[in-house]
């Protein structure tokens, strides 16, 4: 696997992280933010040595129904932003903090690294450095959702309402686009 072809594949799985984070700064959990990167960044590392561990006859087995797990959990949580974005900001806080204590953000984590899982399964059929790949999906999972909680932090402070409704858009269509199989 060429340096290109790991940060291709950490620009690829780790967009999902960019999205949620997105949602997670407009709804204003930008002060969490250390939090919710070592969560996702222990999933996002953790998963694909799980999955390239595994190898490919389990994800033969389960690798449609990790895709659309994957998908229904971030459709859902773009939805719920949505959702609220439209509703009365006074729900805001009570979703923010739900997502974003300890068990939600691994719900939410686990959800988002589901693809990592057929992602690591996939590239167990072949020779990869299991430790080069999980670090770089890690990596650019962490990276996206600094920037995206930073991205969404300034667009709640402009434009909250219209920021959450497009983040909790984003999300719904890359659940979509996730479970068709479009990345």
């Amino acid at each position: 696997m060429t340096l290109i072809d790991l940060v291709l594949l950490g620009i690829v799985v780790g967009s999902n992280n960019l999205a949620v984070a997105l949602t997670l700064g407009a709804l204003g959990q930008a002060e969490l933010r250390y939090r919710i990167m070592l969560v996702f960044g222990v999933f996002e590392f953790c998963v694909p040595l799980v999955g390239i561990r595994l190898g490919s006859a389990t994800a033969k087995a389960i690798g449609s129904y990790a895709n659309i797990m994957g998908a229904v959990m971030l459709f859902g949580l773009g939805l719920l932003s949505v959702i609220e974005g439209i509703r009365d900001r006074g729900n805001d806080d009570r979703l923010a903090q739900r997502v974003t204590r300890w068990r939600g953000l691994v719900v939410l984590a686990a959800g988002l690294s589901t693809d990592n899982m057929v992602v690591g399964f996939s590239l167990g059929l072949g020779k990869v450095d299991p430790l080069t790949v999980a670090g770089t999906i890690a990596f650019f999972a962490v990276l996206f959702t600094w920037l995206g909680i930073r991205l969404g932090r300034e667009s709640r402070r402009r434009w909250e309402r219209s920021a959450k409704i497009g983040a909790g858009a984003l999300l719904m269509g890359f659940g979509v686009a996730s479970g068709a199989g479009w990345f």
